[in-house]
Order: C-alpha cells, then structure tokens, then sequence
C-alpha cells in the first residue's frame, strides 16, 4: 500500500473580491485547484423556506486536459466531478443551511462555491475537497439582523434586514457543520494507492478506484466509485477503515495551514495566507 500524499500547498485569500478563497497545489507545481466562495442574498425556495441554498459547480481548464481527446471528455469529467462532490457535501450536512436564512421565506443566503482545476496531474477529486474545505474554512459573512417592521395592508408582518457593520474584522465564518475531505484508494496492479499522478491515472493504469468522504470527526460520509469500477461489497469496510486515519492526518495539516483550531475557529478573523502540509 502507499497511503502517503504529495505535499499540499495551501494559500487561501487569494480572490481579493470573494467571500473566501483558496488555492491548493498536490505536489510541485502537479495539481492546482482554485475554490472561491461567494454569497448572495436572496428569497429560500418555496420547498424550504427556513433554509439558505448551496450551489457546487467543478470544472477543469481545457489546458489541464490536454491528455484527454475530446472536448466532450472534459464535459462528463466537469459533470462527474461536480455530481460527487455535491452529493458529499449535502450528504455530509456540511454547512448548516437553516442558519443561513435571515427571515424565513423571505430573504437567506445563497452560497456558491465555484471550483477550477487549473492543472490536472491525478487525483482532482481529492484535490478539489481540499481546496473547497480551505475556502470553505475560511469565508466570512457581513454580520446582517433580522428586523420586524410592523404589518403590511394584509396584515402580515414586515419583515426585513440591517447590515449590523462592515468592518471586515467583524465579519463571521460560515455555518460549518461537517465539512467533509475526499480520500481515493486506487487499484493499481495488487496494490493500494492514495493520490495518483497523471501518468498512474493514464488508460488502463487504475483497475478500480473508490472516494471516500471523511468528515472532521472520522465519520464517513459518502463513497463514490470511480474509473475502472469500483470494489467488491465485502472489500469496501475494511478499506473505508484504512481511509479514515489517512484523512484525519490530511485535515490535521490542512487545519495548520489555516490557523484553524478544532472547535473549527480560525485563529485569526482577516487577511490572506497559508501554509504547506506534507503528508
């Protein structure tokens, strides 16, 4: 088995007009993900009219895919990448969504996190959470008060809201409830990797590959199975046992870079930054 990853690069930051941002670089100058997050004040759907929205889209830079023939190959890699990621994330009850709405029914927040694969050399998927986790980690909100206006002609209430202050300093983290980091096994041959490179990954190198999601308490979350297939039924716990101490060491480094401590508070409230972990 290899279960050790190449050294992550963690800067976050990096997108001046964003409301978090990370960049993430698996090994020397290999895999390169930008994750921005940005919120929006709007109206909660009429299904959910307590709850914030969370809007996931991952893509890949036709540059970072090269190796691949056709444009139509990176449509179902955007396509494959944005599905399991999102589906972790809701799965996982990453952000707690009913503390993102203001006044129910009428105003939340919408929160989009928009992911680009700027180099792929192996393992975007794990790559990807792992700048998402940074984003995610550290984006801030203005800090905004439900306020009660009397009643409207029908008689119902007025309901509305005040920016409370603009101070960066004063702006609040995300609602994170779960936030969980991607760890794929891959098959290769008769053995067991973590954080395949390109030239693993090329046609016919991975006989089968599993994602597994692990959130900050070990619990998994999701497992999706990747190119070649997957694993057999009676395979997958012992497999998903050796995933979670592999990524509680991962989220460890990941949390130093940031400055995040475990009750998920960052150590500082501003500012850009980052570090390296090597796993």
């Amino acid at each position: 088995r290899r279960i050790d990853y190449r050294e992550i690069s963690v800067a976050v930051d990096v997108h001046p007009s964003a409301n978090g941002s990370a960049r993430v670089i698996l090994g020397q100058g290999a895999t390169e993900v930008l994750a921005v997050v940005k919120a929006e004040l709007s109206q909660p759907s009429h299904e959910h009219p307590k709850r914030g929205k969370l809007e996931v889209n991952v893509e890949v830079s036709p540059l970072a895919l090269l190796h691949r023939e056709t444009a139509r190959d990176g449509e179902d890699l955007n396509a494959d990448l944005t599905k399991a990621f999102e589906t972790f994330l809701v799965r996982a009850e990453a952000l707690d969504m009913e503390a993102l709405c203001i006044t129910p029914g009428r105003f939340g927040w919408t929160i989009y996190l928009d992911v680009l694969v700027l180099e792929g050399q192996g393992n975007l998927l794990d790559t990807v959470s792992f700048a998402a986790y940074a984003a995610l980690r550290t984006a801030r909100l203005p800090k905004i008060d439900a306020i009660s206006g009397g009643l409207d002609a029908a008689n119902n209430p007025i309901e509305d809201f005040e920016l409370s202050s603009t101070d960066i300093t004063e702006a609040i983290g995300l609602p994170i409830k779960n936030l969980p980091i991607c760890i794929s096994l891959n098959r290769i041959g008769n053995f067991l990797v973590v954080d395949t490179a390109a030239d693993e990954e090329a046609e016919g190198g991975v006989q089968g590959r599993v994602t597994v999601a692990v959130d900050e308490t070990g619990h998994v979350c999701g497992i999706h199975k990747g190119a070649g297939g997957g694993f057999p039924a009676r395979e997958l716990q012992g497999m998903t046992q050796h995933v979670v101490p592999i990524a509680l060491k991962v989220l460890e480094g990941l949390k130093a870079a940031l400055g995040v401590e475990d009750g998920g508070k960052g150590k500082s409230q501003g500012g850009s930054g980052g570090g390296k972990t090597s796993r």
